[in-house]
C-alpha cells in the first residue's frame, strides 16, 4: 500500500512531528510505501499512485480537489490537524490569513474520511465547528486522537547540575507568546540568564529585558541546545483561551524526555498532563504567582532535580512514539473502512474530462512554480 502525505512545508517542524516521523515508522512496520511532499510539489500522478492520502492543515481549493481525486479513485483521505485553526488566538502572527481560509479548511476537513487530531478536546471543538457548517458532528464519529509524542532521541538522563553557575531560564516558541503577565516577575529576578528561542525574543526586548536571542532550530538541535545550558529551567507561558486549551503539551513532552525541569501556566493542556510540584510547576497567570514560582525554582536546586526525574519517568511511560503509532494504525484502518463503504462518486464523461483538464493544468502550474523557485534560489546565491 502507498501512503501519500502532504503538508504546507513537509520539512517544517510540525510536519516532522505529526507526519514524517510517525508515518515513516508505521510504513516501515508494515512494508508500505510512503511518499512525502509539500503541497506545491504534489501532482495528480502522485495521488493516482496512492491508496491513502494524508493532508496536514489543508485549506486551499487545490488540495481539496486532490482529496476529491483520491476519493473518486476509491482511496482514503485523512485530514491531520493539531491546532484549533478555526479560532486562532489574536497574538498568532498569521491569524488574519488563517481566519480568511477557515471556510475552505472546514470543507477540506469535511471531505476527509477521518480527521486525525492531536487531542480529544480539539476533536470535540472541531466537531462543533463542522456541525454548524455542514450539520455533521465530527467529534462523534470521524475524529481519531493521534497524540503527539516525546522526541525519542531525547530520552536522556537529566543534565548534570553545574554549581556556581546561574540558572538559565529557557523560553521557546515558533510564534509569538502571550507573556505580558510574566515580565514583572522576570524584571524582579536577579542572577539568572534568560534565553529565548524564536520570535518571542522581540517582545522580551521591548519589555526592557536582557535576553540571549536564538533562532528556531530543528527538534534534535533544540533538545541538544536545551541540555547544554547550565542549570536550565524551561518556562512555558500560555494564555487561557479556547485556542490554547486545544493544543498538545508537546513542549513539555520534549523537555521532560530530555531531563529538563519545567514551569508552565496553569491552563490546558498543561493542567491535564502535569502533576503540580511533582512532574512540573503549574503557575497561575498572575505577576505575583509567577514571581513566587520563579524565585522558588531558581533558588532550589533539589526541587529542579526532583521535578526533572519525575517528569522524565512520566513522559517515557505515557507519551512515547509507540503510543502515537497505535493511534495512526486506528486512523488508517478507519479511513480505509470508510472509503470502502463510501457511495461511489460520479465518474461520468464530463466529470472525467473536467478532472483530466484540471490535472493537466495543475501539472503545468506545478512546473512553472518549480521553475520560478529555482530561479529565485539561483538569484539568492549570487
Amino acid at each position: 500500500m502507498n501512503l501519500l502525505a502532504l503538508a504546507g512545508d513537509i520539512d517544517a517542524l510540525i510536519a516532522q512531528i505529526r507526519l514524517v516521523t510517525p508515518l515513516t515508522a508505521l510504513c516501515q512496520r508494515h512494508g508500505w510505501t510512503l511518499t512525502l511532499k509539500s503541497f506545491h510539489d504534489c501532482a495528480g500522478d502522485d495521488v493516482r499512485q496512492a491508496q491513502v492520502l494524508v493532508v496536514q492543515r489543508a485549506s486551499t481549493a487545490r488540495v481539496w480537489r486532490l482529496q476529491q481525486m483520491m476519493q473518486r479513485q476509491g482511496g482514503a483521505v485523512i485530514y491531520d490537524i493539531d491546532d484549533l485553526l478555526t479560532d486562532v488566538a489574536p497574538h498568532i502572527s498569521n491569524q488574519a490569513a488563517v481566519r480568511q481560509r477557515v471556510p475552505m479548511l472546514l470543507r477540506c476537513m469535511h471531505t476527509a474520511d477521518v480527521v486525525s487530531v492531536s487531542t480529544a478536546r480539539l476533536g470535540l471543538e472541531l466537531g462543533l465547528e463542522l456541525g454548524q457548517e455542514f450539520g455533521s458532528q465530527l467529534g462523534l464519529h470521524a475524529a481519531v486522537e493521534v497524540p503527539n509524542f516525546a522526541w525519542e532521541a531525547a530520552k536522556l538522563k537529566p543534565p548534570t547540575p553545574q554549581p556556581g553557575l546561574p540558572v538559565t531560564l529557557l523560553f521557546a516558541s515558533s510564534d509569538q507568546l502571550a507573556t505580558h503577565f510574566m515580565y514583572p516577575a522576570l524584571r524582579a529576578l536577579e542572577g539568572v540568564k534568560i534565553v529565548v528561542v524564536g520570535p518571542p525574543a522581540q517582545g522580551f526586548v521591548q519589555a526592557g529585558l536582557h535576553v540571549d536571542a536564538q533562532p528556531l532550530m530543528p527538534r534534535e538541535a533544540f533538545v541538544a541546545f536545551a541540555r547544554s545550558l547550565p542549570n536550565v529551567l524551561a518556562v512555558i507561558p500560555l494564555e487561557a483561551s479556547r485556542f490554547s486549551a486545544c493544543k498538545s503539551a508537546v513542549k513539555w513532552f520534549d523537555y521532560a524526555a530530555a531531563g529538563v525541569p519545567t514551569l508552565c501556566s496553569a491552563v490546558s493542556p498543561y493542567a491535564e498532563v502535569i502533576l503540580d510540584d511533582v512532574t512540573g510547576g503549574l503557575v497561575p497567570n498572575e505577576p505575583e504567582a509567577w514571581r513566587s514560582a520563579l524565585c522558588r525554582a531558581v533558588a532550589d536546586d533539589a526541587w529542579r532535580a526532583r521535578i526533572a526525574r519525575a517528569a522524565h519517568a512520566q513522559v517515557l511511560a505515557h507519551h512515547s512514539l509507540a503510543i502515537t503509532l497505535q493511534a495512526w494504525e486506528v486512523a488508517v484502518s478507519q479511513a480505509l473502512e470508510r472509503s470502502a463503504n463510501r457511495p461511489a462518486m460520479p465518474t461520468g464523461a464530463w466529470q472525467g474530462l473536467r478532472e483530466r483538464w484540471w490535472s493537466q493544468a495543475d501539472g503545468v502550474a506545478l512546473w512553472l512554480r518549480n521553475l520560478n523557485r529555482a530561479r529565485l534560489a539561483k538569484r539568492s546565491r549570487r
